[in-house]
């Protein structure tokens, strides 16, 4: 299957939905899980419990992210050719954190934080940028709308531009307006309607019960080991990468880094996985290189093939069963 979406054959993402659609079936018949009542936005709330609605609307998401996050990589010279296997490597990861039987904002902030950082790869060193910085502020702005912990990329989105082009404190200001945008409006409306009152609860300050989480646990542990095996491999894909291909994958870096530590900070005071589910988009272009190259290739395909089999699996499994 790797082998097929590595190849530049655009059919393969008819593939997709058919995945997509296994694990919804998986959803179905497997064992009934623990449904969230977390909130995860500034004023909204996950909804839409084990009805056809909430099943589409995740497999949607699922697979439109899949696709955009793909056209991302094949657009900006991550590779000197086109492949598919970033959109095959989110479908398999991404119903492992997110539940595909409840809806809620999550995935769709997976899809504005994708959407900015198509936004910033279109930056370059000598061209004018302000209307692309102000366009990725505007869609990082409402990232946060859904994800409000999503305030600390703020600065990593800052400094993300720095990376690529020379600090400009008009660019700042054009960033930072850009981000205040959609503040405005939707606040305007939430006090125009009569809606303005927070929903949003605060994680308890203490460790989560980790057996009501269980079944979390093998999902974190399959994303390290991925990520462990992406990072041997980068290293040395960086050692002959073009200077602009360097500077991208700094700014992948950088935003990892603070969605892992985000992630694993949200996991552990509230067992939840949402938050961690954003680290998968830049895991998926680092494991890219971990499948091409010939030292990391075999236990990339190996742990790749477990989360595969783990993703299905999972669903008919109980962990916090008495």
């Amino acid at each position: 299957m790797i082998r097929l979406f590595l190849d530049n054959r655009t059919a393969v993402l008819l593939l997709l939905p058919f995945l997509i659609g296994l694990y919804v079936v998986g959803d179905i018949l497997g064992v009934e899980h623990h449904i969230s009542t977390r909130t995860d936005g500034l004023f909204f709330t996950s909804s839409s419990v084990n009805n056809f609605w909430s099943y589409f609307g995740q497999s949607f998401l699922i697979l439109l992210n899949a696709v955009l996050l793909n056209a991302v990589f094949n657009s900006y010279e991550f590779l000197d050719k086109n492949t598919y296997v970033i959109s095959l490597i989110y479908v398999v990861l991404t119903p492992m954190f997110v539940p595909l039987n409840q809806f809620s904002p999550v995935l769709i902030a997976h899809f504005f934080f994708i959407a900015s950082l198509g936004m910033l790869f279109q930056l370059k060193q000598n061209s004018d940028g302000k209307i692309t910085i102000f366009n990725a502020g505007i869609l990082i702005s409402i990232a946060i709308i859904f994800l409000p912990y999503l305030l600390i990329l703020i600065p990593v989105i800052l400094m993300m531009i720095v990376i690529i082009r020379s600090f400009s404190w008009r660019e700042f200001f054009i960033c930072l307006t850009g981000i205040g945008v959609p503040f405005i409006y939707y606040f305007s409306y939430l006090f125009l309607s009569d809606q303005f009152h927070f929903h949003w609860n605060l994680p308890k300050w203490q460790m989560h019960n980790y057996q009501d989480t269980l079944q979390h646990y093998p999902v974190v542990a399959i994303y390290v080991a991925l990520l462990f095996i992406s990072l041997l491999s980068l290293s040395a894909r960086m050692l002959k990468s073009s200077l602009r291909l360097k500077k991208q994958i700094q700014m992948l870096g950088l935003v990892f880094t603070i969605l892992f530590l985000l992630g694993a900070v949200d996991f552990y005071f509230s067992g939840s996985l949402f938050y961690f589910s954003l680290a998968i988009i830049p895991l998926t272009y680092f494991l890219t290189y971990a499948f091409l190259s010939k030292r990391s290739g075999i236990p990339a395909n190996i742990f790749f093939y477990i989360a595969l089999l783990y993703s299905f699996v999972k669903f008919f499994l109980n962990f916090t069963q008495d």
